[in-house]
């Protein structure tokens, strides 16, 4: 599975760092990524075979919340100093976010259910006071 970091503001804008097993992203001529204007060690960006995981030295955001340890996820938009990326990883998309979206469609139709429910229920009422109640008392 091939993981990039797009770069999204600056000077990197557009480019793709990809990413291996264990990269270091940083302004250390050694780094796997390197970006000038960022710590030397910057942050790591390691794979277990599952998930993704970043490890900040320095200040890192992940989709706008300050991080020191984060596990990542297709589509992430990771800040690291001021420099912005979106991480590309294919097929990285974990069952919790699947699950939440499956879960607010079902509220939704849950809410329909309910409101449909509530509206028969009116009518019934309705057509009981003035149909029986009516012709009862007329």
């Amino acid at each position: 599975m091939q993981f990039r970091l797009k770069g999204a503001s600056g000077d990197i804008t557009g480019q793709a760092f990809n990413l291996g097993d264990n990269t270091v992203v940083g302004s250390n001529p050694d780094s796997e990524v390197q970006i000038q204007g960022l710590g030397k060690n910057h942050a790591r960006i390691t794979f277990d075979g599952e998930r993704l995981v970043l490890e900040a030295s320095e200040p890192a955001w992940v989709n706008g919340e300050p991080v020191e340890r984060q596990a990542l996820k297709s589509g992430d938009e990771i800040r690291l100093g001021e420099q912005r990326f979106v991480l590309q990883a294919p097929g990285l998309r974990p069952p919790s976010v699947l699950r939440d979206v499956q879960e607010q469609r079902a509220s939704k139709v849950g809410l329909w259910v309910v409101l449909a429910l509530g509206a028969g229920a009116a009518a019934a009422g309705a057509y009981w006071y003035f149909v029986v109640l009516a012709t009862a008392a007329g």
